[in-house]
């Protein structure tokens, strides 16, 4: 019903405009339209490439045939399905990360060294100048008071030149008398001056396990490198009220003390001797310290006298600066009374105890204990003065053995020599024990000259007391004052 509608109104709409083509007028297919919207005719030379060859089909005898094949896909190429398979473990992928660790730990070191470092390590173990970072390696406490520290410098730079100038660098020298280095407490920017000693602690593994402690010894240039790598101790006292004691002692194994140094404290008096003769180094077993077989034989031959006996008065601490005298090389050549004062008999330790102990036995001290609560030293403990015999600079101007002492070092070698190879060389020993037992026997003169050291009070006790505000040694008073010591043979330290 509806297809016959729609029919009629078609009919009915086309009666009505007859600019609509007829049905006869239709374009039938394949033929040309003529209307204006009919696409253009083809080319003939495009029409003839469309068209079918004509040329008969002529079969060859051989035939080549040509094939080309497609690339495969990106993710289907032999290298990647061939790759082989890589082996991973866990430490793998922490591979990388440590890499940048390194690598960050690296930039951080050289922008440290090239922009926050600019401070260079220092060529002298020590210097009056400057102050130079000192190592904590080791502490032994003695009592709640006393203890010893042992200290090494923080760097190394300084080594090189100290081998290779050894007599003149080295900071142990007993022949030139006592020296001292200044410790800082940087927060409140003061310093104390305290005498260093040539001593170091021998570790092991038993020691630093803590089934043993450490042993004190006495360093041997002979055959510890760089003196021990420049290690020394300090023997100090902590008081209550002292801001660099307090500082120091509380410092542990791994901190480091700022040193500036050394300064000359006393320096004794010049003696020809010393141009022929170096005493041995003390060592910590007393049967291998070497005799002095040709000492004698050098004063005879020389006409020299021997060396002024020396009266050393120390109290607590102030017993380190003649320690540093006896146990570095080229030590004292006289003869030293030790009269060391204590308020306890355990205050000093065993091993400084033990050394005072051997160089008792060797004759080189003749050491003298007073504790105050026991046996204080007194009035009567006391010598008299004796003149010095030594040849002072100014003695020496009109003195006959100015010529000899002038010599140089070549005619004095061969002195040495002749006097060493000499039949008549007096006794000889094969110990410094064996030495000892027999100039034991032998009477000592009276000593020359004195040295003071210790608390301000022990020293005004004994010597009277120091112009600390203007730096002067002050009168001679107390005790050794009484016994006719004056200022030109008394010395406080």
């Amino acid at each position: 019903m509806f297809k016959r509608i729609l029919r009629q109104s078609v009919r009915f709409n086309s009666s009505k405009h007859p600019e609509l083509p007829k049905k006869n007028q239709l374009t039938k297919p394949g033929s040309i339209p003529g209307s204006k919207s009919a696409p253009a005719p083809i080319d003939d030379n495009i029409s003839s490439l469309l068209s079918k060859s004509n040329k008969p089909y002529l079969p060859k005898l051989s035939h080549n045939r040509v094939s080309y094949e497609y690339p495969n896909l990106p993710n289907q190429d032999d290298f990647i399905t061939k790759k082989p398979k890589v082996v991973t473990t866990r430490w793998t992928r922490y591979i990388p990360k440590i890499i940048a660790v390194l690598a960050i730990a690296w930039g951080g070191y050289v922008v440290k060294i090239y922009f926050y470092d600019d401070v260079a390590e220092p060529l002298e173990i020590l210097s009056p100048d400057e102050f130079h970072k000192f190592r904590v390696l080791h502490k032994e406490i003695i009592d709640e008071n006393h203890m010893i520290i042992e200290i090494q410098p923080c760097t190394t730079a300084w080594q090189a030149s100290y081998k290779a100038h050894y007599e003149e660098k080295s900071i142990w020298n007993g022949s030139k008398g006592v020296w001292s280095v200044d410790i800082k407490q940087p927060e409140i920017n003061i310093v104390r001056r305290y005498t260093p000693l040539p001593l170091y602690y021998m570790k092991s593994e038993l020691t630093r396990s803590g089934e043993k402690e450490p042993l004190l010894r006495v360093i041997n240039p002979d055959i510890d490198e760089y003196d021990q790598q420049g290690t020394m101790c300090i023997y100090i006292k902590r008081y209550n009220d002292g801001e660099v004691s307090k500082y120091i002692t509380n410092k542990q194994i791994g901190d480091v003390l700022e040193l500036r140094g050394p300064y000359q404290e006393y320096k004794f008096p010049m003696h020809p001797l010393n141009k022929y003769y170096t005493r041995p180094i003390f060592k910590d077993i007393p049967s291998k310290v070497e005799p002095e077989n040709f000492r004698q034989s050098i004063l005879k031959q020389t006409g020299l006298s021997d060396l002024d006996s020396v009266e050393y008065y120390g109290g607590g601490t102030g017993i380190t600066p003649i320690l540093q005298v006896l146990l570095s090389r080229n030590p004292y050549l006289g003869f030293i009374n030790v009269n060391y004062s204590a308020r306890t008999e355990t205050e000093l330790g065993e091993g400084l105890s033990r050394f005072l102990f051997f160089l008792d036995k060797l004759d080189r001290i003749k050491l003298r204990f007073y504790v105050d609560t026991i046996n204080p030293i007194s009035l009567k403990n006391i010598p008299t003065p004796e003149a010095p015999t030594y040849l002072t600079p100014k003695a020496l101007e009109n003195h006959p053995m100015k010529e000899m002492l002038q010599q140089p070092p070549e005619q004095t070698k061969e002195l040495i020599k002749k006097i060493k190879s000499e039949k008549d060389r007096g006794l000889r020993f094969d110990t410094a024990l064996d030495q000892a037992q027999a100039t034991k026997l032998q009477p000592k003169k009276n000593a020359s000259f004195s040295l003071v050291c210790g608390p301000d009070g022990f020293i005004e006790y004994m010597a009277g007391a120091k112009k600390l505000d203007v730096g002067e040694q002050g009168e001679v008073k107390g005790l050794l004052g009484k016994k006719g010591w004056n200022s030109a043979n008394v010395y406080k330290l």
